[in-house]
């Protein structure tokens, strides 16, 4: 939310306890200044809202406002707020006073709200001063209620053109042919501009409801006299137009412009522009001419339908921007606007906290473009007011940071009158809001607005003279600057005073001739060193393109030089590395499974001479059997000498039979061995073979590397050759701008323009009166 604070210059600060501080405002004074300028404070209203059914079930009414008086309201912090938990920590105070222009409470009528308000302003206005009123405070405060009101209870603006309907009379200009223009002036319009005016009108009537019950029509009283009306006698006439717009998320929209069919276009913003004058208006804003009140009740319920408004926590119908009504009142005489004033109408969005209204998405970002005008506005008051203060140092006004203080900025600047209604709720859960919103109606009730007596005029082209002064000032000729700028020569006799513009003219037509002539020659000065400029950044950058060129060659030489380089690096790298993984991965594979040659032939011996033993015992085996048989055989037949014998010959074959199974255990083991070398030397083989393939492969991507070199070094000369077409291409582009800079510089042709125009202007009419000729004074002859 945001929050204005006050210092010790914006206000008196007055201790009436350990809990009460007091703010008191300057009052509202209204002073002469010398030239008739009128001296004043912004006045400032309070109307406080009555509490609702709601409210009272919602237990909100703690006695946090008092009205005191007619123009001081007392503040009483409620319990658990944020004030009342500073001030239990020794942090501000629970207790605040603010003092009003006057006070209105809860049980105030809208008609009488009017009557003590904008009365005053009204008088202004229809006396052709601007006014401009708005409504401040927290959201559902009742500001557009008092505004807008209801068809019952019609608010400020109903009553404002009611009143003004009631001061014009019998005296409404008819016509529609003057519409405002700008900010404080009129235009005339064409019967095919009325037509536009008169549909667009009708279109707006049309949209609208007859059975909604106009503003008005009902619950209206008639109001005092503002001031005396038009006699019958009075030739004056007036025509009353009226605009609606809105500020939203700090872009202008105009209410009374056709709404899109679907809510999925977006509608054009307005812009925001200065007529020169110091004076904002919104371009493109469509003015409505109405003549009664029926009709502008009408205009306002169209423009109602298109303003942004959404629901939220505190609010079910929260205004969601800034709603500006503008009346302008045209005063006419003899088909003339001689006066044009303008009253506008502000119902500001209410400035809220985001999670106390519960907002988030869009209505978040509305809620943070809503508190920072209401910020800038405030920051502008404090910025007016500190530099109405005396041994203050004048600071930055930021009227220009936003579209709602640059709108209204010539009204606090003091051309016309501005005034404030501050709306305020009595809820206990919107007490912090409302303390804030009381500072900054304290602040605001401190400016000091200076009205001119005459409006300032707004300025305009004029005539000046050798010494800078203006011969002309409000459409009459200067005598006193004329006199200074002729030469006595120059000057003319009393009697002729009807031709001085014509001696002006002449002098007027030789000082354009001579422009001229001073012009052309400059032409063609100018020309003649634009062709040496060229030549030169011609040559310089031919110059430059020659040094890039040749920086580039040996820039590509050096590059295909260290690419050459690094290439045959990385071949030997490569071949280094695939010798190293050959070698690694035989000697990793072999490790284990190694026998040398000599003891493998020294195996391969013993082997042959175990063999030749095995077959030596297996003869003697044989023949040792054969011995053995013939005793069996005859056994029968043998006597007991040949016992011991037989004895002896078992012991021996025993003996052969044990050293033949040894023999044959050794064989066995040795035959085993030999199994396993011959597996060994397979696997020797097949590691070999594997070595051999990885050998070829890596071979193979040695010569895919030598193919992409040679690739590269054919597309580095195809670049070469490039940048030898380049440099023909470049000769030839030299050759033809020599060519171009040999021939004559063009004649530019003479162009009948503006001097030519005035030139003829100024002489036509010396050629219709060449009877009449100017006589110089003779000095001597009139004393």
């Amino acid at each position: 939310m945001s929050t204005v604070n006050l210092t010790n210059e914006d206000s008196e600060y007055m201790q009436t306890g350990d809990m009460d501080i007091t703010y008191i405002s300057t009052s509202s004074q209204q002073t002469e200044l010398p030239g008739g300028a009128e001296q004043q404070t912004m006045r400032v209203y309070l109307r406080v809202r009555p509490f609702s059914k709601e409210e009272l079930s919602d237990k909100e009414d703690q006695d946090c406002v008092g009205i005191e008086n007619s123009q001081t309201v007392t503040l009483n912090a409620p319990k658990g707020s944020a004030t009342m938990k500073s001030s239990e920590k020794g942090i501000g105070m629970s207790l605040h006073k603010f003092s009003f222009s006057q006070i209105f409470g809860p049980e105030i009528m809208q008609s009488e709200l009017f009557e003590a308000t904008v009365k005053s302003q009204m008088s202004d206005f229809v006396d052709g001063k601007n006014a401009l009123l708005f409504s401040y405070g927290v959201t559902n405060a009742g500001k557009t209620y008092t505004i807008q009101g209801t068809p019952k209870q019609p608010g400020i603006l109903p009553r404002v053109l009611d009143a003004t309907f009631q001061y014009i009379g019998g005296h409404l200009y008819d016509g529609m042919d003057l519409k405002p223009y700008l900010r404080n002036d009129a235009q005339y319009l064409d019967p095919d501009q009325v037509k536009q005016e008169k549909s667009a009108k009708a279109a707006i009537f049309a949209s609208v409801k007859e059975e909604c019950a106009p503003l008005g029509s009902s619950g209206l009283e008639s109001c005092s006299a503002l001031t005396s009306n038009p006699t019958e006698a009075d030739s004056s006439q007036f025509a009353l137009w009226v605009a609606f717009f809105e500020i939203y998320n700090e872009c202008v929209y105009d209410l009374l412009q056709a709404s899109l069919g679907s809510k999925s276009k977006k509608r054009s913003s307005l812009r925001v522009c200065d007529d020169g004058a110091g004076n904002c208006y919104v371009k493109d804003l469509r003015w409505i001419n109405i003549h009664t009140l029926g009709e502008a009740s009408k205009v306002l319920q169209f423009g109602n339908k298109n303003r942004s408004a959404a629901a939220t926590k505190m609010n079910q119908s929260s205004s969601r921007s800034h709603s500006i009504f503008t009346i302008k009142l045209l005063k006419i005489e003899d088909g003339t606007v001689t006066q044009i004033s303008e009253f506008s109408l502000c119902d500001l969005a209410g400035s809220e906290r985001c999670n106390k209204t519960k907002t988030f998405g869009e209505r978040l970002k509305e809620a943070g473009n809503i508190n920072n005008s209401l910020l800038i506005l405030g920051k502008c008051l404090t910025a007016l007011h500190n530099n109405q203060t005396e041994g203050m140092k004048n600071s930055y006004i930021p009227f220009r940071e936003s579209k709602l203080t640059k709108l209204f900025q010539a009204v606090f600047c003091g051309k016309g009158r501005a005034s404030m209604i501050v709306n305020i709720n009595q809820c206990a859960s919107t007490y912090d809001e409302t303390l804030h919103v009381m500072k900054f109606s304290a602040v605001a009730k401190q400016v000091v607005l200076v009205i001119p007596d005459k409006p300032l005029k707004s300025l305009g082209p004029c005539l000046v003279g050798r010494d800078g002064k203006p011969l002309v000032k409000n459409g009459v000729i200067d005598t006193e600057a004329l006199e200074s700028f002729l030469s006595e020569e120059e000057l003319l006799d009393e009697e002729d005073e009807a031709n001085m513009s014509l001696a002006i003219e002449n002098e007027l037509a030789n000082m354009i001739e001579s422009l001229r002539t001073k012009l052309l020659a400059e032409r063609k000065r100018n020309l003649v060193q634009e062709m040496e400029i060229r030549n030169e950044m011609g040559d310089a950058m031919l110059q430059q393109l020659m040094e890039s060129e040749e920086l580039r060659s040996r820039q590509i030489e050096k590059l295909k030089e260290s690419f050459e380089e690094k290439l045959e690096n990385t071949f030997e790298i490569y071949k280094d590395a695939i010798r190293e993984h050959a070698y690694q991965s035989a000697m990793n594979n072999l490790e284990d499974d190694y026998v040398p040659v000599d003891e493998f032939i020294a195996e391969q011996d013993k082997v042959e001479t175990l063999k030749r033993k095995v077959s030596e015992l297996e003869g003697l085996t044989s023949s040792i059997r054969g011995l053995c048989a013939v005793p069996t055989v005859d056994q029968s037949c043998q006597t007991h000498p040949y016992k011991s014998t037989e004895a002896a010959g078992d012991d021996q074959c025993k003996h052969l039979y044990k050293e033949k199974c040894a023999i044959d255990s050794i064989c066995e083991d040795k035959q085993q061995l030999i199994i396993s070398l011959e597996k060994r030397l397979k696997d020797i083989n097949v590691t070999l073979q594997n070595a051999r393939d990885g050998y070829l492969a890596k071979s193979s991507e040695l010569d895919d590397l030598q193919r992409k070199s040679k690739d590269q070094t054919e597309s580095m000369e195809e670049t070469l050759w490039q940048n030898v077409e380049n440099d023909r291409e470049i000769a030839s582009l030299k050759s033809e701008l020599a060519k171009l800079s040999q021939k004559p510089p063009v004649q530019l042709k003479p162009k009948r323009g503006l001097l030519a125009n005035i030139r003829d202007a100024v002489t036509s009419p010396r050629k219709t009166s060449t009877s009449r000729t100017p006589r110089k004074t003779d000095r001597t002859a009139h004393p």
